[in-house]
């Protein structure tokens, strides 16, 4: 009886510890109505050093730009002679050993690890701050398996967590951040999140990718000079733009950019296959984190291309077990998500895409195709519409075809939350961004694309105003021209441009 006293009295003394214990724990909790927000960043994000912390220490991604550009000199500029002289192996040797020099330590080895003495430096929470103003920067290595990066993310998120006393966070992801947050959400879904925003994400990955990875390498003119073009009205500087602008198409006019691409040309020709199997293959090649943006319908082609299945096994279980469990299953996922968390989607489209594969027609940010970012839209090709008589894929009582009649969100994984917005340079945001996702961050409850009349599915990026405006059959460069602070700069450039034009042909036929 003594004895069951004892431990009786033992568990009441142990109770009285813990209550304490509990009520401090309960006090540390924080009451800001706001979850913490981990800005899931983009490509690049953390810089990957060689021999970091020693005296021969350099970053190999992203490098130093002026030693970089002087090494590329020093080492092409001797060669151009032999070039001229059509010696492109000469040039060859100099190229690839430049490449092979500045990015070769990049390499993973068989199995997709890195060297020792390469590697990007782990940053977590070092406090509780926290608020709309204030998110913590996730950044990582961009060479890397996506689930090693999951792993970290959930470390950081559960760190997160104990500093702010918030049960739950939101993550907030840029362009290859998204991948990132898909391989977190299948790992470990949302126990731990709220809120989830993809923006210019390569969810289902980007064509340049695909193709490259495929060996499908294409310059194409019209789509190099709209590339540039598109670009423009990213620019701050309203004269820059306009002399940028005039400038870009002036050359265009006479000729000059398809003058400088048959030169290169030949290049290509003897060089391509050289290139890829002494450089591109060694080493990007071997990067799963790079590998995360071939789309399905190119990956079993890339992979008989870009790896050796007896020398790299490993690397290659490390990118199907991401492929086929992550993006191939990317609607399954998002939609087992939305059971529990809030999802949005903002993918830009009608931007010029990467102008070095025959997929330069695919409507996109610029970087992402539009059709995999939103995952799933169907698109015209850019600056076209689809043809007359065209039906919504997927009748679901909603009107989901842009008003501009180019893209059909209706067969999106999450087409009520997937959102569209015209001549979206890839992640260049403005105040209007901001306060669109304020709006998903702040939310109690999912909002819709028909929630708030200022967003609607469908918006063109108004980058003057810093707002979004409604969607117009229009290009960006349509909508550049029409802004009037430097029209009169652009026609009066372009105008001279043809005067000289005329001058030169009256000469020539004299």
């Amino acid at each position: 009886m003594k004895k069951i006293i004892s431990v009786f009295l033992s568990l009441i003394m142990i109770c009285s510890l813990l209550v304490p214990a509990f009520a401090a724990e309960k006090e540390e909790k924080c009451d800001c109505g706001f979850n913490p927000v981990i800005y899931v960043a983009a490509l690049g994000s953390a810089t990957v050093y060689e021999n970091p912390g020693e005296e021969n220490e350099r970053a190999l991604f992203r490098p130093e730009t002026g030693p970089l550009v002087a090494e590329a000199v020093s080492v092409i500029l001797p060669v151009l002679p032999a070039l001229i002289a059509g010696d492109y192996d000469t040039f060859g040797d100099a190229l690839i050993g430049f490449v092979n020099s500045a990015f070769g330590a990049l390499a993973l080895d068989g199995d997709g690890n890195s060297k020792e003495n390469v590697y990007a430096p782990e940053e977590y929470p070092e406090t509780g701050d926290h608020g709309i103003e204030h998110s913590f920067y996730f950044g990582y290595d961009l060479r890397l398996d996506p689930y090693i990066h999951a792993d970290r993310l959930h470390k950081t998120i559960e760190l997160l967590k104990e500093l702010t006393g918030h049960d739950k966070v939101q993550l907030k992801a840029s362009s290859m951040g998204g991948v990132v947050t898909m391989a977190y959400l299948e790992r470990y879904g949302t126990k731990d999140v709220e809120t989830v925003i993809f923006q210019n994400c390569p969810i289902q990955g980007t064509a340049v990718a695909g193709e490259l990875f495929c060996r499908k390498f294409e310059i194409n003119k019209d789509a190099l000079v709209n590339y540039a073009l598109d670009a423009i009205p990213a620019l701050e500087q309203d004269f820059f733009q306009g002399f940028l602008y005039g400038l870009a198409t002036a050359l265009d006019d006479l000729g000059v950019w398809s003058t400088l691409l048959s030169l290169v040309d030949p290049i290509v020709e003897n060089l391509l296959d050289r290139v890829y199997d002494e450089a591109l293959i060694p080493i990007f090649g071997t990067l799963p984190g790079i590998w995360s943006f071939v789309p399905d319908e190119y990956y079993e082609e890339a992979k008989t291309v870009m790896v050796d299945e007896d020398t790299q096994a490993g690397l290659i279980a490390m990118l199907d077990n991401y492929h086929y469990n992550v993006q191939k299953r990317a609607p399954e996922i998002l939609r087992e998500a939305n059971k529990t968390a809030k999802i949005y989607i903002v993918a830009g489209y009608d931007i010029q895409r990467t102008p070095l594969v025959s997929a330069y027609m695919n409507t996109s940010d610029g970087t992402v195709d539009t059709k995999y970012a939103s995952v799933g839209a169907v698109t015209a090709d850019i600056r076209g519409t689809f043809p007359q008589g065209y039906a919504q894929a997927v009748n679901d009582g909603h009107d989901h075809i842009s008003p501009d009649f180019c893209i059909d969100a209706s067969t999106c994984a999450l087409p009520e939350q997937t959102w569209f917005i015209k001549d979206m340079l890839h992640c260049t945001t403005h105040e209007g961004h901001d306060k669109f996702y304020e709006k998903m961050l702040t939310g109690d409850e999912q909002f819709y694309i028909d929630t708030y009349e200022e967003y609607p599915q469908f918006m063109q990026n108004n980058i003057p105003d810093q707002t979004f405006n409604k969607v117009e059959n229009l290009s960006a460069t349509e909508l550049f021209k029409k802004q009037p602070n430097f029209t009169n700069f652009v026609m009066m450039l372009r105008s001279f441009i043809d005067v000289i034009k005329s001058f030169l042909a009256g000469l020539f036929v004299k």
